[in-house]
């Protein structure tokens, strides 16, 4: 369903930009209209107060969960359970396949020891997909340039803090309990 994907593919691009108005505006796509931060801290297994924190430092940097994470997470999960499952309910049926897959990588990668930031991975996606449905919109409605330049700056915008993310993180020195012996 193309009204699903892209409303999916804004709701990662406003998580990867901790975009606050977008997040809302692509959780109400979806049906989920209060419970947004809800659905942003079950797609991302992240407390929603770390994308409040990114929209302030305005970083890509997702903290590793460690074992107080992990109990945030418990907690939220008991304290929210009866939302949780209202939202269940009224999010589009791809949404929960989309969260079984979403554990299932998670495991895999965490399994593997993976340091890959599925943030930026999703987030590449996601802006794609956003800019290829805006440019669409904008030759069906004869946007003109504007409307297509407006397209793909924010593409480019979302392109460069990604590529710029993952060009400082790979100059960051590796801490000598990772180096090889």
């Amino acid at each position: 369903d193309g009204d699903f994907q892209e409303a999916y593919a804004r709701l990662w691009k406003g998580i990867v930009m901790a975009d606050i108005p977008g997040i809302k505006s692509a959780c109400s796509r979806l049906g989920v209209h209060k419970m947004y931060p809800l659905l942003a801290a079950m797609l991302t297994s992240r407390p929603f107060d770390e994308v409040v924190e990114r929209s302030q430092t305005q970083s890509l940097d997702a903290k590793p969960v460690g074992n107080g994470d992990k109990a945030v997470i418990r907690g939220y999960a008991q304290r929210y359970l009866k939302e949780i499952i209202s939202m269940l309910d009224i999010v589009p049926r791809q949404m929960l396949l989309i969260f079984k897959m979403n554990d299932c990588l998670r495991h895999v990668d965490m399994a593997l020891g993976s340091q890959v930031n599925n943030l930026v991975v999703a987030g590449k996606y996601a802006s794609k997909r956003v800019y290829e449905s805006d440019r669409k919109k904008c030759e069906q409605t004869n946007g003109g340039v504007l409307g297509f330049f407006q397209s793909w700056l924010s593409y480019m915008r979302v392109l460069i803090r990604i590529n710029s993310y993952e060009l400082f993180s790979r100059l960051k020195p590796v801490p000598s309990s990772l180096k090889a012996v």
